[in-house]
């Protein structure tokens, strides 16, 4: 997950779901850590992008990552942990994502 400050927040939701939640607020000098971004995508079976709480910059660089590691990604129109471990969840829960 990218963006947002409320990792200890997605987390426990996340574990509730049965979902391991790694997190990046997103704020790195210069909008981006491309590094920092490739070593969480990496480790990722899915990325969610927080629309609202991602600057441009940096969201640009996580889906650069995601292209070249091969790792599908999912955005969230708004901050909030529920609705974005709910929609990360019910991606897994389609057919096309199995």
């Amino acid at each position: 997950m990218f963006g947002g400050s409320q990792e200890t927040t997605y987390k426990q939701i996340g574990k509730k779901y049965g979902v391991n939640v790694l997190f990046h607020c997103g704020k790195s000098r210069n909008g981006g850590n491309k590094k920092e971004f490739k070593t969480i995508v990496k480790k990722a079976d899915v990325v969610v992008i927080l629309l609202g709480a991602l600057g441009h910059v940096s969201m640009d660089i996580v889906k650069e990552v995601c292209k070249e590691q091969g790792i599908q990604m999912i955005t969230h129109d708004g901050r909030g942990a529920s609705g974005a471990i709910q929609k990360c969840v019910s991606f897994f829960n389609t057919p096309a994502a199995a």
